[in-house]
């Protein structure tokens, strides 16, 4: 939860996700759902260069389980 200095700016926004940054605690605000995430800047550009390997890797997968991922 944003403290109450806090005045998070969005970057992007999706139907799924809001990724927000905010300028006075310095955090990556990652919203999806009904889920918050709070994490530095550094700690998010590895997250999503780790979420992006991992999609890499799904699709690169023999297919399994009739389940692919779209993109």
């Amino acid at each position: 939860m944003a403290t109450p200095a806090c005045r998070p700016e969005t970057v992007f926004e999706s139907a799924t996700v809001d990724i927000q940054h905010c300028p006075d605690c310095q955090m990556i605000h990652l919203t999806m759902g009904s889920i918050t995430i709070r994490m530095t800047e550094q700690h998010f550009s590895q997250y999503a260069q780790d979420v992006s390997k991992g999609l890499f890797e799904l699709n690169a997968a023999p297919y399994q389980s009739g389940v692919r991922v779209m993109m």
